[in-house]
């Protein structure tokens, strides 16, 4: 009898000696970089469709942007590509189709506006499959403002964007098509103009207690590349692998991988449709889409009394790079991003990615993770024209080096 007090005395105190959950509050922080996230107007889009020498074009679907259209001679146009707002970052989205009542071949002038030509264009006749335009066939301006591609356009419908297009439908369709036990489907809430902002929460079983991984994606719209990169990233981890298995024993992801799907569905450069570079509102909250997330993500730490690990945001630029914390920033998984980048570049040798360390003084997703949780941080750039072979194989082997870091620790 006295064993058996003994035992539950011990373990009585055992339990009192266990620290409390603290449960996480959503927190405005103050960062010396300062960016003003109040709604700034824009200019909305006007869906038109001009018919002219037999053919037409419009930019009447998701993801369009085309904001005029002129002749300049036989089989010679001009396209007009304006951003939403100014000042902005040049990222000249663009995207088009053409139906003719014959086969010809046409010249196409890209007029940017306000902008500077970025990105390659991309043509497709099912919006599944993409081929970039022939080098022998496309020009830039010496100063960027704009450029020319030669065009053969047939009574079959053909499709000019800069990137291959991925608006919010065809994101939704593509996390359906996961369509594993492991995926709980979400919404945090819906955007400005009313479009369901995505979520997936993935885990094997109850996720009470399990430490958290966050993955978000499209903050901004024409980063297609990063996209890319996060959904072979997660096609890794739900794919029923022993690694991945036991990893989802142990941890749990929430993904929000629309994060911006009126700034997507509209063509915009970079903005919601209030104007704001979403990626610069993460101590304000005065974007929805920003604040909903945030909120999600916290009241689900807090109901599963679990702890934010790390945060994932995938992007796109001009090369591939990984944005780091500086020495300086002591998360609660020290180490982990040069680890996990080294393992990446080993497994990888053709993956050039340069690594960038900051210290936490902005707005921007990656330093919320560390401000609201003491997470580790990491925005992970893929280049506009890296091959989209190595963009699969980076986010498999990816997410394989994570998860064996992760389980290692």
């Amino acid at each position: 009898m006295k064993r058996y007090f003994s035992a539950i005395l011990a373990l009585s105190l055992l339990a009192g000696c266990q620290k409390a959950y603290e449960p996480h509050q959503l927190t405005d922080f103050e960062y010396t970089s300062k960016v003003d996230t109040n709604d700034h107007p824009i200019t909305p889009k006007q869906e038109r469709r001009y018919t002219t020498q037999g053919f037409s074009i419009d930019n009447m679907f998701d993801a369009a942007r085309m904001n005029g259209f002129k002749e300049l001679g036989e089989n010679e146009f001009e396209i007009q590509i304006n951003p939403e707002n100014s000042p902005i970052n040049m990222s000249p989205w663009y995207a088009f189709r053409i139906v003719s009542t014959e086969a010809k071949t046409i010249d196409i002038t890209l007029n940017y506006a306000d902008g500077h030509h970025r990105y390659w264009p991309k043509t497709s006749a099912d919006r599944k499959n993409w081929q970039p335009v022939d080098s022998s066939r496309f020009s830039v301006a010496t100063d960027s403002l704009r450029a020319t591609m030669t065009i053969d356009i047939s009574t079959d419908t053909l499709y000019i964007s800069a990137q291959e297009i991925i608006d919010s439908n065809d994101m939704k369709q593509w996390t359906r098509s996961l369509n594993t036990e492991k995926v709980t489907y979400g919404s945090p809430g819906k955007s400005r103009l009313g479009r369901e902002l995505l979520s997936m929460d993935i885990t094997n079983g109850s996720p009470d207690g399990k430490e958290v991984l966050i993955v978000l994606s499209r903050q901004h719209p024409p980063e297609v590349t990063g996209n890319l990169a996060m959904m072979h990233f997660l096609e890794e981890i739900v794919s029923d692998s022993e690694l991945s298995n036991r990893f989802l024993d142990k941890y749990r992801v929430l993904v929000y991988p629309m994060m911006n799907p009126d700034g997507v569905d509209l063509g915009h450069w970079r903005h919601n449709e209030g104007g704001i570079d979403l990626n610069r509102d993460w101590a304000y909250y005065r974007q929805p889409e920003v604040r909903q997330v945030c909120e999600d993500i916290i009241d689900k730490v807090n109901a599963s009394e679990g702890e934010v690990t790390l945060g994932l945001d995938f992007h796109s630029t001009w090369s591939d790079i990984y944005y780091i914390y500086d020495d300086t920033v002591k998360s609660v998984i020290p180490g982990f991003a040069r680890e996990w980048i080294a393992e990446i570049f080993e497994e990888i040798p053709e993956d050039q990615g340069v690594i960038s360390p900051f210290a936490v003084n902005s707005p921007v997703s990656k330093n919320w993770f560390y401000s609201e949780f003491k997470a580790e941080g990491i925005t992970y750039e893929i280049g506009d024209g890296t091959p989209r072979d190595l963009i699969k194989k980076k986010g498999q082997v990816g997410a394989r080096e994570m998860m064996k870091i992760l389980l290692a620790k």
